[in-house]
């Protein structure tokens, strides 16, 4: 029986709407974090730096490696100095250096914000944003966003090394301060890890919007079921029989079967999607690093930290379709089953991004207004758990109904 309740949710045209909506949902709200990652030249040039150590160095990188690494600094300079005195505007302006090009466009900044002359009536400020724009291009290979990458890690670990000698947080609660100085500052300098904010950001806003279309494709595969049976009479003819009495638990068991099979093609399809962006060279790095990440409740890897997103996803997605089964049951027709369904679809879109950006680091915005360490992975267990009980309830209607 669960084989035909399977062939009664998988139907073609269904299919072809999921495909569809899966398409331009896509374009809408995901592809931008595939193909505009990273987004600018300042995060492109962090972006390749941090992978360009972790290539050389590994998951983190010592005091003697990060040596070894500063030394690269005045060979860059060097380099963004050949370009900026090989340049047209170089050559006008008498710029022979790098530092004389930043003094040079601090200058035109501080007039424009002076309201000495307009941006776009400003030949120097035109001049200005043309070799800026070429330090960034292709043709620099972005030595402006390496350059800047390179000492901004610098100051970043210097920071860190101040840190671990007397470590303060005054922003943070005490369990807050205790737990990021045992964790990240004490003997084992897990601090000296390596991987960028960006990959960070850039992985849980994705699997926020990933996660949301998991919860629309199953309100979208689900609810039809239970209102098509309804309508077409079939409830009589089912309790006639005593299989057909049962018919209920065959029904869930495919509901949660067709959820499960939802999630992971979905995982599979659009996860493998995002890795093409180059970010899955991180997975093996820890969580918190001295690249600007903040600090976070657990110490797993960044692989480790997607793949807690994927399990969201998965407790998320079968509590959606506890929601949606029991909600189609007692739905009348298909208007009745959307007015139920559709909130339930507009407050989940409204939570799921909050699980997942920033999930489990300090600044989570559920943990912010909670102060629950982990509360991201309780509010997916606890929608699992609310589906389980909404079919459990179903369960004992059905057998009112056919008593």
């Amino acid at each position: 029986m669960i084989k035909e309740e399977l062939r009664k949710i998988w139907r073609p045209g269904m299919l072809m709407v999921l495909i569809v909506m899966g398409a331009v949902y896509y374009m809408m709200f995901m592809e931008f974090y595939i193909r505009f990652f990273p987004n600018g030249p300042h995060y492109e040039g962090e972006f390749d730096t941090a992978r360009q150590m972790k290539e050389a160095y590994g998951t983190s990188i010592s005091e003697e490696e990060m040596a070894d690494f500063v030394t690269c600094i005045p060979l860059l300079q060097k380099e963004a100095d050949r370009y900026v005195a090989d340049s047209e505007a170089g050559r006008r302006y008498g710029l022979k250096t790098y530092e004389q090009y930043g003094e040079f466009r601090q200058k035109i900044y501080e007039d424009i914000g002076a309201g000495e002359q307009a941006a776009d009536k400003n030949e120097n400020y035109a001049d200005c944003m043309i070799l800026d724009n070429y330090l960034q291009s292709e043709a620099t290979d972005n030595i402006e966003g390496r350059l800047y990458a390179a000492c901004l890690f610098e100051a970043e670990y210097r920071r860190a090394q101040e840190l671990e000698a007397e470590w303060e947080g005054e922003e943070y609660s005490r369990k807050e301060q205790e737990h990021a100085r045992q964790l990240f500052f004490g003997k084992d300098k897990k601090w000296q890890n390596i991987l960028p904010w960006e990959v960070i950001q850039a992985a849980g806003a994705y699997g926020g919007r990933l996660l949301v279309w998991v919860c629309l494709s199953v309100c979208l595969l689900l609810s039809p079921l239970m209102v098509h049976d309804r309508m077409a009479g079939m409830r009589p003819l089912q309790y006639s029989s005593r299989h057909g009495r049962k018919i209920y638990r065959s029904q869930l068991a495919a509901v949660m079967l067709s959820a499960f099979l939802l999630t992971t093609v979905n995982i599979v399809l659009f996860g493998g999607m995002f890795t093409s962006n180059g970010t899955a060279v991180f997975f093996p790095c820890r969580m918190y690093s001295f690249m600007g990440t903040q600090y976070s409740w657990p110490d797993w890897t960044h692989g480790t930290w997607c793949l807690a997103l994927a399990v969201m996803c998965y407790l998320t997605a079968a509590g959606t379709a506890g929601a949606v089964f029991f909600l189609s049951k007692s739905s009348a027709n298909y208007v009745g089953m959307m007015l139920k369904v559709v909130p339930l679809f507009i407050a989940l879109a409204v939570l799921c991004p909050k699980m997942t950006e920033d999930a489990f680091y300090y600044q989570n915005e559920l943990y912010r207004y909670t102060g629950i360490p982990y509360i991201e992975f309780i509010c997916a267990a606890a929608l699992t758990a609310a589906g389980a009980f909404l079919c459990w309830y179903g369960a004992g209607t059905v057998r009112k109904e056919s008593a």
